[in-house]
Order: C-alpha cells, then structure tokens, then sequence
C-alpha cells in the first residue's frame, strides 16, 4: 500500500479509515513508489498519493455531477468501436477525482465486464506498463494473472492482453499522462473487438489527447475552473468546518472573498487554502496576515504542500527553452492579462528563439505559446476572430511558484519601490513603482539586462517604457549597444535621438500611440531591425476613429531588409522606391499620395510574403487583413480571389453590398451613401463578427434568414437615424453578443 495514502488517512480521515483504505489498497495492489515488482524491476504505479481522489468527501466534489453523467451517457450509449475519453485540464482541476468518480460509478462497472486503472505518471517502461495493465485487467476480472507474465517481452505482452480482451467490452483509465507517444505504446495492445471499449485517459496536456485520434474516435473534455457560486460553497465547507454548517461569518465575508480569489476556481488551492484556514482562529487578523503570506508559505506550509507540488510539476516537466518562456510571466504583476503578439516580441528580443526565416522566429515564439497553453500552464483570456491567443495569463498561484522560481534562479524580479539592491543577481527587472535616481544608480553594475523601465546599464537588452510617464528620451539611450528591444508605446515622446543609430542589434522599435512623427535619418543603420511600429490613432467623441498620425521617413529604409512588420509611415514616391526592397515584408501600414495609385500596386505585387495591409491596394494571395480607406463604388475583382482573407475593414466608403464566402469578420467605418443595409440570405456564411460604424444616414437594417449564420457578435454605432432594432435579427441563431452604442 502507498505510505502517502496510509499518512493521508492516518492524518485526516482518523482511525477508523485506515484499515478500510489497507484493505481496499491491497485489492487494488497499490505499492509504494520504491516498491520492486515481482520482476525486480522498477513498476510503473498504478496509485501514488493521487489515492485521495477517491477517498473525496462529497463536499469536496463540486461543479461535476453534469460533466459525470454526460460522460457516462457517451461511454454507455455511444458507438461500438473502441473510443477514448480524455480529459484534460491543468493540475488541481479534478481530472483524477472526475475519473475516479466515472470508474466507481454502480452503472459503469455493471455495464463493462472488465475494467482496469493505471497511473501512468511522468516516465513509464512500456513493457511494464503493458504487465500492469494485464494484472489489473485480471485483478478486475477475479481471475489469475498469467504466471510468466514477469518474463514476457512486448508482444507477447499485446497478445496476451488482447486475448483478454477478446471477448469483453471493456472499460481502462490512464490518469495522470504526460507523453504525447503514450498511445503509441497501448494503441495496439486494446484490442478494438467492437465491444464498446471505452478508454479514459487525464492529462495537463492537450496533445496527449490530440494524439489519441490516430486509431480511435476521440471525445474530449476540457475541465474547466469551477464558476464563483460554486467555487464559495466549496471555500465556505472548508474554511468554516463542519459545525459551522459551511456558513461564513459576515466580518470574514470580504476577506474570504479576497482570498478565494487567489485560487481563481481551482478546486485543490481551495480545498488546500480552505484547509489551513479552518486550523485558525476565526478572527479577521489571523486570516489576513495568511492572505498576505500566501505566496511564501505555499511551498513550506503542510496543508498546501499538495497544491505546490501539482503546480510546480508542470514546471518541473518543461524543456529548458520553454522554462525560460513560462518564467517571463514572473515579469508581469498577478493577474496581469498579457498582449500575446508583445510577449512573443520579447521573447525574440531576449534570445529565447532562435532567428530563423522559414518558419520566421515569430512563428516558432508562437508555436512556444501554443505548446504553453496545451499544456494548461497559460490560460488563454481572448482569441481572435481566427482562433489564435491574442490575451494570456497564467493562474494566481502558478504566478506565485514562477516568482519563486524566478529569484530563486536569479532570472527576474517585479519591483515596487523595494531597495534595488536586492538585484545584484537578477537578470530582469520589472519596476511598477516610482523609482528616485539614486536607486537606479544601485544596478548599474548589476547583471540586469532586460528592465520595463529605464536604466543605463550598457548590456541591458531590453528597454521598455510602454504606458511610462516619460515625455523625451535622452542621447544616451545609443549607449545601449546590447539593445534588442525598444518600446515608447503610449507615452509623450515626440523625439527619437539620432543615437538610435547606434543599437545596431536593435530588432524591435514600438514607437505606438507616442508623438513621433518623424524618424531620424540614422534609423537606416538597424539592419537587424524587424518590426517598426509608428502610428497614433485619434478618435471622435462617439470613441470611432477619426484619422491616425503617421510618420515620416527619410531615405535609406530599403537597407533594412529584415523588417518584418512596417506600420504606419507617410508613402511618397521615393518611399515607395525604398519600400520595394523590404521583400521579407509581412505586415504594411502606408498612407499613401494621391497620384501613387499605380505605384503602390506595383509595390504590393512585389511582397509575396505579406500578410495584412492597411492601405488602397491590390495584395498578395496570402493576405489575411485588410484595410481600405477610400470612397469606392466597387471593389476591385482581386479582392474576391483572396482565399486566405479572414478581416475587411472599410472606412469612409460608399461600396455597393458584396458577398465574402471565407470572410470571419467585417468592419465598416464612414458614411455610407444608402438609407439601408439590406443583408440577403447566403451571405456571408462564415462571418462571426460584424461591426457597422458611424453611419449617419442609415435608418434600417434588414437580415433575411439564411444571412450570417454564424454571426456570433454584432456591434452597431452611432447611427442616430436607425430607430429599432435590426428587422430578422431572430433570425440569428449564434449570436452571442449585440452592442448598439452612442446611438
């Protein structure tokens, strides 16, 4: 039996458990980890700790009783071929406790003649994987498990277990998989014997799931946080005790509040947390000097020992270049909802991917991100229009491990006013305080290299100002020669220093929302340069826009032949001339002169690697964006071959209706010269967002059925003239979201 599970009873459930759980562990032949198996060799384990699951008090379980019988309902009534069940979710969700829940159920187990449940963990032989799966298989089945089974190689080992299961329909969990080949190495042996074989398998790890839909349909079910109505009755039960009644005393109430947040609905942090508070005074002193010494506690204290051990697992099983990616959260302040498309510029501008032109290194950052999120470590906040991260977080108590983990390896550190001297060995900074100029001075002979504000540390590679109440930057930002990357967004800096050209490493340039309108000639020394952003939108009153500042530049912008990403500069003639050798071009914002129609063609003709332009156009074939400002009757026939175009943006244009097949979203902007929007059924049979704005004459909407039927949000205004809502809007069926605004 598990020593874990015995201390486990032993400490909680009381005496009169622990020979209950002895028996019942020796029935399932529970060992501990160092346990020999009979062979000798070292076993996979079919239950560690992760016991407790099943030893849940009811209390405990909450928010699952629909996903159960749901699940129940597909593994029982679903089709006859061998199918999996995965569920997948990050650690502490309940993935095991959901599966334990489906294993017991009194119908499940009449209704499958044999049934089986392995631990699988982060490392596994497959031959002894393969005999423990046979032994519980016959374990289950009251029979004797095959005497030669220690001497076995693997396929006698397959042959054996699907002689087993030649004849049964069969049920077989696989919790806790964390290697995407796992279904390689039992695909074979589960025989699909047309029984309704049902195999579940709990994993942190998307692709683990994925992997699955090789050789068998796949189910999966994505476990999600529980809702806050359910998160508080879970806290209350465990907080308060059982006398209490799971009631809340009124002086704790917000406290409680502030607390359960930490947890962001996890159920083991709440039962963990929920845990340590019901061994203290109910007094609002006692829980909140533990609120504030949440963070440092989490690894030392007993109660939440567990909760910082699933947590830290994921960590712990990342490659190294991907450790360095989740540590960049550490960076950010709890709760901080981070810009995808900007942590994946930084993340380039420390080096953490490799250059690279095909796939470029902001694909390879992304697919980092990606692998980030399927293995539940990153929380995705928003997706856009085409399904990709563009908001991310990680969970309260996963920042809190990071923060750790970041000190402790001297990666980084957020500051708020604290000494600087603590820095000495950090590598990143992060100051969300007011800092004096003495304490800047304290690491200038530190060994930080990246900081969110500014320092004159020589080697530093990172400099970013963004929403930084700063107005000018000094000559000796050029003394950064080690800079990679370089952001002024939203701040009044109206002046870029002609030392700029000296960052001759100098990759990203975020220039957003500043007061530059203009760049210095020196910027044509940055040949690693790969994005450069220099816009400033102005809006109406009605918050729709009403122009953007742009910027000029000067001769010499065709030399940086790295650049990736150009938005928004001033297109003369001898722009345009400089323009057509940035070939590597994937994103173009140009406002460009009247008379340069033609030129600016010829321009867009020539980047065969753009993908979203902003500007009156013909593009390339691999456009997925685009943005047209003008006063058209007609779009032009090119745009209709654009198979890859998934946004349109029109402003200030008088275009005719016309039908998008593969478009997701629209966007029109400006005054439209009809009295009507009259959307006919068959169009735009993919779009899920539409946006009609500041359309002063409009004064009815109409929608047939059949138009947009997969509109999911719907945003309109101002329209002063439209006086009731859109005729046939009912005829919407996914419409998740209508906003009429300054109407």
């Amino acid at each position: 039996m598990a020593e874990a599970a015995v201390n486990f009873a032993l400490e909680t459930l009381g005496p009169l458990l622990v020979e209950e759980i002895r028996l019942w562990g020796e029935s399932y032949r529970f060992r501990s980890i160092d346990e020999p198996s009979s062979s000798g060799t070292r076993n996979v384990i079919p239950h560690d700790s992760r016991v407790r699951s099943f030893f849940v008090e009811d209390d405990e379980v909450v928010g699952i009783e629909s996903i159960k019988r749901k699940l129940i309902d597909l593994m029982v009534n679903g089709r006859s071929e061998r199918s999996v069940v995965a569920v997948v979710g990050v650690g502490g969700l309940g993935k095991t406790t959901l599966a334990g829940k489906l294993f017991n159920n009194d119908g499940l187990k009449t209704h499958f003649s044999s049934r089986a449940w392995v631990t699988v963990g982060k490392e596994y032989n497959k031959n002894e994987l393969l005999r423990t799966v046979i032994k519980e298989f016959h374990s289950f089945s009251g029979q004797p498990t095959p005497v030669e089974i220690h001497k076995m190689e693997e396929m006698e080992l397959i042959t054996t277990l699907r002689g087993h299961l030649k004849d049964k329909n069969y049920m077989v969990v696989f919790d806790d998989v964390w290697k995407i080949d796992f279904w390689g190495d039992v695909e074979h042996a589960l025989l699909d014997n047309k029984k309704c074989g049902r195999i579940i398998v709990t994993t942190r790890h998307m692709n683990v799931a994925k992997a699955c839909k090789s050789s068998s349909p796949v189910h999966i079910h994505e476990l999600e946080t529980l809702p806050p109505n359910e998160a508080w009755k879970l806290f209350c039960r465990k907080a308060s005790g059982p006398s209490s009644g799971g009631c809340c005393p009124s002086e704790l109430k917000e406290l409680s509040q502030d607390i359960l947040g930490k947890c962001e609905g996890l159920p083991l942090a709440i039962v963990a947390v929920g845990g340590l508070l019901s061994t203290k005074n109910r007094v609002v002193s006692e829980w909140k000097k533990l609120f504030d010494r949440l963070g440092s506690i989490l690894g030392s204290d007993p109660h939440l020992k567990d909760c910082n051990r699933v947590l830290s697992e994921g960590y712990h099983d990342l490659p190294h270049h991907l450790k360095s990616c989740l540590l960049y959260f550490g960076l950010f302040q709890e709760s901080c909802k981070v810009n995808c498309a900007r942590l994946i510029r930084l993340w380039i501008a420390e080096g953490f991917v490799q250059y690279s032109k095909r796939p470029t290194s902001e694909q390879v950052a992304e697919e980092f991100l990606n692998e980030l999120i399927d293995r539940s470590l990153v929380q995705v906040s928003e997706r856009d229009i085409s399904g990709r991260a563009s908001i991310c977080q990680v969970h309260d108590l996963m920042h809190e491990i990071i923060i750790r983990k970041t000190e402790e390896l001297g990666f980084g550190r957020p500051l708020n006013g604290e000494d600087l001297s603590h820095c000495s060995k950090t590598r990143r900074i992060t100051i969300q305080g007011s800092i004096d100029d003495g304490a800047l001075e304290s690491i200038k002979d530190s060994k930080v290299r990246s900081v969110f504000l500014f320092n004159v540390d020589k080697l530093m590679k990172l400099l970013d100002l963004e929403d930084a109440p700063v107005d000018y930057l000094p000559e000796g930002v050029g003394n950064l020669f080690n800079l990679h990357y370089l952001s002024v967004k939203n701040t009044n800096v109206k002046i870029i220093p002609k030392s700029i050209g000296n960052l001759l490493g100098l990759e990203i340039l975020d220039l957003k929302n500043s007061l530059v309108r203009e760049l210095p000639v020196e910027i044509r020394n940055l040949k690693k340069l790969r994005y450069l952003m220099v816009y400033q939108y102005h809006y109406t009153s009605g918050s729709s826009v009403a122009g953007a500042a742009v910027a000029k530049v000067h001769q010499g912008l065709g030399s940086l032949t790295d650049l990736q990403k150009l938005s928004i500069i001033e297109a003369d003639s001898q722009a345009l001339d400089e323009l057509m050798k940035l070939r590597r071009l994937r994103k173009l914002g140009i406002r460009p002169q009247n008379g340069n129609g033609k030129d600016v063609c010829a321009l867009i003709a020539n980047l065969e690697n753009l993908e979203s332009l902003t500007s009156l156009s013909s593009p390339p074939q691999y456009l997925q964006r685009l943005y047209l400002t003008g006063n058209m009757k007609k779009l032009s026939d090119w745009i209709f071959k654009l198979k890859n175009l998934i946004r349109l943006g029109l402003e200030l244009s008088g275009l005719a209706e016309e039908l998008f097949h593969h478009l997701l979203e629209l966007r029109l902007t400006g005054t439209y010269e009809y009295e009507l929007f009259h959307f006919e059924a068959g169009w735009f049979p993919k779009l899920q967002k539409l946006l009609l704005w500041d359309f002063v004459a409009v004064k009815s909407v109409i929608i047939e059925k059949g138009a947009m039927p997969d509109i999911r949000e719907l945003r309109m205004g101002p329209c002063p003239l439209l006086m009731e809502i859109p005729t046939g809007i009912e005829h919407l069926q996914n419409l998740k979201l209508l906003v009429f605004a300054c109407m």
